[in-house]
């Protein structure tokens, strides 16, 4: 039912196209990437901890941000100060295991998902949970404490993982899309929905956030014109805050073939996708384009990328990996 040419596809016309913006991302930390101004440095710190960029001088904010990390201003450059806290508090890729990472990991235990929420908002709806009341002390302290308390063996394990191409990402579309009201330029919000596991590492969470970018919208017209909506994906990011690139390949075709999406009430449809790099597609013949908030398909990593993954124990890396959907994946290609 589900096998068609692409010739047939391109005769029946289409009704939601869904490309991926295929984005480099180096194997090397951001730190040696780029030499990033203190206020840009600091502002990622001040957003991954509290969702906003504070204000005042910049020694001030620093000396703040280091009393609630640490529990006392520190000593040295302020160069060298923003450093340690970058990689302490976050704030930027490939930093290591920082406050935030540990928060994710200790959420992923306790919820199986994570959540996008600021570092401390998240702590204290942590401690509020597992303890009953947000704790007192430094946030490196209390962050320590929960995963003491949540992860196996008290501690956090983790290791550099090569996240390969070609990986099946599950997401989910966080609101509709419909062709007679969405606009060119919204921003339309996924969700991972199945977490990514890689040997025993678990790489991308379930409930990790991304994007994309409607950048095309036509309307079903007369003489049964079918509804267009062309949407970019953009990456997700990990738990170390490393962009993963997403894209579609022949792989995710035949997983989405396979899961026989539903388009709209009563309407029949299915995902598409040609070789590598080309575009993907829902199909309705001559109405709207009517997308439930909720729906899930597949994508794929759209390029080789390392994060730092979160060791599971054996017996959780099985559980989660026995339904996954397996696909052969060919290097170099």
């Amino acid at each position: 039912m589900y096998a068609r040419s692409m010739r047939s596809i391109t005769k029946a016309g289409v009704a939601i196209t869904i490309s991926a913006i295929i984005v480099a991302t180096s194997l090397v930390p951001a730190l040696a990437q780029e030499q990033p101004t203190l206020l840009k440095s600091l502002a990622g710190i001040e957003v991954t901890l509290y969702g906003k960029e504070l204000s005042g001088a910049i020694v001030d904010r620093v000396a703040r941000l280091e009393s609630e990390l640490f529990g006392k201003p520190q000593e040295g450059s302020v160069i060298d100060r923003i450093a340690r806290l970058r990689v302490l508090a976050g704030g930027g890729p490939g930093v290591g295991p920082s406050v935030g990472y540990k928060l994710g990991a200790v959420e992923w235990f306790v919820q199986r998902r994570v959540t996008s929420e600021p570092a401390v908002t998240k702590l204290e709806r942590l401690e509020t949970m597992i303890l009953g009341a947000p704790g007192q002390g430094s946030i490196v302290t209390r962050a320590d404490h929960l995963a003491a308390l949540c992860l196996p063996d008290g501690t956090l394990k983790t290791k550099d993982t090569m996240l390969p191409k070609g990986q099946p990402v599950r997401i989910k579309l966080l609101g509709r899309l419909d062709s007679s009201v969405t606009q060119k330029g919204q921003k339309v919000d996924i969700e991972v929905a199945r977490d990514v596991v890689v040997g025993n590492e678990l790489v991308i969470p379930k409930g990790t956030r991304g994007h994309g970018i409607v950048t095309e919208v036509s309307p079903a017209g007369r003489l049964g014109r079918d509804g267009k909506i062309t949407l970019e994906l953009k990456d997700v990011r990990t738990l170390d805050g490393v962009a993963v690139p997403l894209a579609f390949d022949e792989s995710t075709q035949k997983l989405n073939e396979s899961m026989q999406l539903a388009i709209g009430a009563g309407l029949a449809g299915f995902i598409v996708f040609g070789p590598v790099g080309a575009l993907g597609a829902f199909f309705v013949q001559g109405k709207d384009v009517n997308i439930p908030d909720g729906t899930e398909f597949y994508v794929a990593v759209g390029a080789d990328t390392k994060v730092l993954g979160m060791t599971l124990p054996v017996d959780t890396a099985v559980e989660l990996t026995k339904e996954a959907p397996t696909v052969q994946i060919k290097p170099g290609k």
